[in-house]
């Protein structure tokens, strides 16, 4: 427990960030519209409303090497919101991100698809897919913060009434309460998926390759590619890095490079990770310019690294969500995302592990 705390002290009160309107560009399609395959011939006249809801024909899980989404510029996106609250076939969960807001990169207008809490049950299921599924989210504070996101899609609720992660303590305490209640569903209902959280293994305070990747080893499932590792650690791999000792000392560059090849060596030596990218981190008192220089510099060299430059190594990007996120509401200490944005990481996760097709 005393290793899960957040990259920098916490702030007194949250900076105010800069805001964009939280409304659609003008001519905005309809929520759905980028999956335009997906309500051919389903319009009215109007081009803003569907005449029926479309039907699901099936929701399959993804082994690895999963599916790859993208990374880099390639994920760029603009953050809206979109009128589908009144579509009554959109499921709370669905509901909730087109009114808080979504972030739907250009590159995946025709394939990303919002899932609903029964079909991100349906993918994750052991018992529905036929396969031994089980996904183990590890790291630091910000895997807690995308498990809870995940943990409010597969419950259908925003846990403990959406209130906001204020410090790494209630982020704890939220993310037990949602353990218990899934692991109390499961034992009524079977279908429901086996989904755990690690922290202090996989923090980044002891480098990735001892602790972490001997619970990896330990809990993998052998060869299985059921499995799935969903791993991110970055600031306090550099913060380590940084800090040794060593002489002449380390140079913030090379701090860079150590934590960049941590990664790397611990990636081509454990079995089917997902490694989840830095966030962007917004300049602030409690982060100076080398800081956010360097962070930015990580998540850059990690690119040529992971999928879709190298396959082998499935990542979900979250770096560009995250820098494109400028609301009010977006991050409460500058650092650690609100939980809508939480949610909508876990869509992105969900759409590298699942696959929808609809008729």
């Amino acid at each position: 427990q005393k290793e899960e705390r957040v990259c920098c002290p916490e702030p007194e009160s949250a900076p105010k960030q800069d805001t964009v309107p939280r409304t659609p560009p003008q001519n905005s399609p309809h929520p759905l519209a980028f999956r335009s395959s997906l309500i051919s011939e389903a319009r009215d006249d109007d081009s803003t409303t569907l005449k029926q809801p479309l039907h699901k024909r099936s929701v399959r899980f993804i082994p690895y090497p999963h599916k790859t989404l993208g990374s880099g510029t390639s994920l760029q996106c603009q953050w809206e919101t979109r009128p589908a609250a009144t579509e009554s076939y959109l499921d709370f969960t669905q509901q909730n991100a087109y009114t808080e807001g979504v972030c739907i990169p250009p590159t995946l207008n025709e394939t990303l698809h919002i899932f609903s809490t029964e079909e991100a049950i349906e993918c994750l299921s052991s018992r529905l897919q036929n396969r031994d599924i089980k996904l183990m989210l590890a790291g630091d504070s910000y895997m807690m913060n995308l498990a809870i996101g995940l943990f409010d899609i597969l419950l259908s609720k925003h846990i403990t009434g959406d209130e906001e992660l204020l410090e790494s303590a209630s982020c704890r305490v939220m993310l037990s309460s949602a353990h218990n209640e899934l692991d109390k569903r499961r034992t009524e209902n079977a279908t429901l998926p086996n989904v755990h959280f690690f922290g202090s293994q996989c923090y980044g305070r002891p480098s990735l390759n001892t602790t972490c990747r001997q619970i990896v080893n330990k809990l993998g499932g052998g060869n299985s590619s059921d499995y799935v590792w969903i791993i991110g650690a970055g600031c306090h791999i550099y913060t380590r890095q940084k800090n040794r000792k060593t002489s002449p000392s380390i140079t913030p560059e090379r701090a860079v490079s150590a934590t960049v090849q941590e990664i790397n060596d611990f990636l081509d030596t454990t079995d089917r990770i997902i490694f989840v990218s830095p966030p962007f981190y917004y300049p602030d008192k409690r982060f100076n310019d080398i800081f956010v220089r360097d962070q930015a510099e990580v998540y850059r060299q990690l690119l040529p690294i992971v999928a879709p430059e190298n396959p082998a190594h499935p990542f979900l990007d979250v770096y560009e969500l995250t820098r494109a996120c400028r609301w009010k509401n977006c991050s409460y200490d500058r650092a650690h995302r609100s939980r809508f944005v939480n949610r909508w990481k876990a869509q992105m996760l969900l759409n590298t592990l699942c696959d929808v097709d609809f008729q």
